[in-house]
C-alpha cells in the first residue's frame, strides 16, 4: 500500500508540474533588475521584455530592486515564490563575483538557476568631453604621477567594470579613487558634472552623451566603435566577462523553466530585439540554461582566482 501510495504522489506531482507548464503564465510576470533604471542592462531588460509579453501573451512588468552591487535584487528573486513568475535579469556579477568580493551576500549562489544567457555586455572606461585626458595612456601617466588622485565611478561592488579597472590598475601598477554607485545611470552625471574623473560603464550608457571613450574591457574592437582601441591593445589581460541572462529561483519546476528557456531563446531570435541590442551596442548571445551553467561555473573559479591576485577577495559567506 506504501509502494502504492508513493507511486500516486509521485504521478500527481508530474502531472501538476506538466499542468503548471501548460497554464504558466497565470498573470504577470515580474522582471527585477538589480541595477537602477536607466543604466545598460535596465534598458536591454526592458527590449527584452517587450519581446517576452509576445511570446508569453502576458503583461511583463521591469522592476528596479537595485543596491549593494545587484545582490538586493538577487535576494529578492531567491527569496520568491518559486512559480516562475518573478524572474532576474541581471549580470553574472553578483553570483560569480559579489561573494568573492563581499565575503557574504544574503543568498547562496545555488539558490538561483540559470533559464539563458542573453547578451554579453561591453564595459568602457570614458572621461568628459572637456577632460585633459584624450587617451588611456595620459590616464595611466597621470595616475602614476598623482597616486590615488584620480576618481572613478562604477556600479557597485563586484560589478564587472569595477573588478575589471581593479585589475587595469594593478597591472599597470597604478591606484585609483573608486567610488561605488547603484548603477551605470547615476555614475553618469557625476561623471559630466565633475565630480569623478572617469568612469568605468556599459558602451550603452556612454553613447550619444557629452563623453569620450578611452578604451573598451574586451579582447577586441567594438564594431561601431572601430577607432576605440580595446584594453588588450595596452598589453592588459581581459579579465571579466559580462554575461547578462536570465535566472529564476531554483524551486520553480522543471517544465516552467522549459517554457521560459524557449521563450528566451525566441525572444532573441526576434528582429526587434536585435535591432535594439545593436542600437545600444550589446551583442546578443544566446545560449541556452545548461551551457550557460557551466560557463558561470568556470567563472567562479576565474573570477576568484582574479579577485584574490588583486588583493581582494573576501570570506564569510
Amino acid at each position: 500500500m506504501r509502494t502504492t501510495n508513493r507511486l500516486f504522489a509521485a504521478l500527481f506531482a508530474a502531472f501538476c508540474g506538466t499542468a503548471a507548464a501548460q497554464t504558466y503564465p497565470v498573470h504577470s510576470i515580474e522582471i527585477i533588475v538589480p541595477y537602477s533604471a536607466g543604466g545598460s542592462v535596465d534598458v536591454m531588460a526592458r527590449a527584452f521584455s517587450r519581446e517576452l509579453a509576445d511570446i508569453l501573451s502576458t503583461q511583463v512588468v521591469v522592476n528596479n530592486r537595485d543596491g549593494a552591487g545587484g545582490t538586493i535584487g538577487v535576494a529578492a528573486v531567491a527569496n520568491a515564490r518559486p512559480d516562475g513568475h518573478i524572474v532576474l535579469f541581471s549580470p553574472s556579477s553578483p553570483l560569480t563575483q559579489a561573494p568573492y568580493l563581499m565575503g557574504r551576500v544574503p543568498y547562496q549562489p545555488d539558490s538561483i538557476t540559470p533559464i539563458c544567457q542573453i547578451f554579453e555586455n561591453p564595459f568602457v572606461i570614458a572621461v568628459r568631453k572637456e577632460s585633459p585626458i584624450q587617451s588611456l595612456k595620459e590616464l595611466l601617466d597621470q595616475a602614476r604621477a598623482q597616486p590615488g588622485k584620480l576618481s572613478y565611478g562604477h556600479a557597485g561592488p563586484g560589478s564587472v567594470p569595477h573588478l575589471a579597472t581593479a585589475n587595469l590598475a594593478k597591472s599597470s601598477n597604478v591606484s585609483f579613487n573608486e567610488i561605488a554607485f547603484r548603477g551605470d545611470a547615476q555614475v553618469i552625471p557625476q561623471l559630466l558634472g565633475g565630480h569623478v574623473d572617469f568612469g568605468a560603464l556599459g558602451v550603452s550608457s556612454v553613447v550619444g552623451k557629452d563623453l569620450r571613450i578611452l578604451a573598451v574591457y574586451g579582447d577586441k574592437r567594438l564594431p561601431g566603435l572601430p577607432d576605440v582601441p580595446a584594453i588588450t591593445e595596452f598589453g592588459i589581460k581581459h579579465a571579466v566577462i559580462a554575461r547578462n541572462g536570465l535566472y529564476v529561483n531554483r524551486g520553480v519546476a522543471q517544465a516552467t523553466r522549459d517554457k521560459l528557456e524557449q521563450a528566451c531563446r525566441t525572444a532573441t531570435e526576434k528582429t526587434e530585439f536585435q535591432t535594439a541590442a545593436s542600437q545600444l551596442y550589446q551583442q546578443v548571445s544566446y545560449l541556452n540554461s545548461a551551457t550557460f551553467a557551466a560557463r558561470l561555473a568556470g567563472d567562479h573559479d576565474t573570477n576568484r582566482a582574479l579577485i584574490q591576485s588583486l588583493g581582494l577577495l573576501k570570506t564569510g559567506n
